[in-house]
């Protein structure tokens, strides 16, 4: 049994569409086609909103805005295929499992309790700052008495790989959120997982 901690944006919820948008009408662009976002598919939050002129501190700005302004269409956000089967089959399998995110408590668990999944969650951990994940994942080890050994994350970005090193936890990095997966193959995760049943496969292995 091990206690797996999951990224929400990217991982979990596919809110890729919500958020690139989002950061497409604040720079003063019209609504993104669908042909529009496919093209910027792969890349990081950070990496869309320089691509439509944010700078760095307008970007830790709408993060904050952004993400209240999620509860609004929290509703139409759904999960990646296949990801609550596999939420599911963990949870059966006797793992911990947990959710820490930058996103809001109130908004994970409004997605949560919509698609059923509440119940397969011990805990969630929102609202964690732009720089904080990784002291963020080594509080819940505390907090909830779990070695680093014993506990795992899963994530879509750069920063996931290097908060989960930074907590000393394995990472397994996803290849369906907003970031490359060369790039982040490139940060040497500790597995790869191309759809969101090699998560069950990669933990069975390690």
């Amino acid at each position: 049994m091990a206690a797996i901690i999951f990224d929400f944006d990217g991982t979990i919820a596919d809110s890729f569409d919500y958020i690139a948008d989002f950061l497409a009408v604040e720079a003063g662009r019209p609504h993104l086609s669908g042909a529009e976002k496919d093209e910027l598919r792969g890349h990081s939050m950070a990496a869309i909103g320089r691509l439509f002129g944010h700078s760095w501190w307008r970007l830790i700005g709408l993060f904050f805005k952004g993400r209240k302004r999620m509860h609004e269409v929290i509703g139409k956000v759904q999960p990646f295929e296949d990801m609550p089967e596999v939420i599911k089959k963990l949870h059966a399998e006797g793992h911990e499992l947990f959710i820490l995110s930058h996103n809001t408590v109130g908004n994970i668990h409004t997605f949560l309790h919509h698609y059923k999944l509440h119940k397969y969650f011990l805990e969630v951990y929102g609202g964690v700052g732009l720089f904080g994940k990784g002291r963020a994942l080594k509080g819940l080890l505390k907090d909830q008495n779990i070695e680093a050994e014993d506990a795992f994350y899963i994530g879509d970005e750069a920063r996931d790989i290097k908060a989960a090193k930074a907590a000393n936890i394995r990472i397994v990095s996803v290849a369906w959120g907003f970031a490359r997966p060369a790039d982040l193959e490139a940060l040497e995760p500790t597995a790869m997982a191309e759809k969101p049943e090699d998560i069950i496969r990669i933990l069975e292995e390690l």
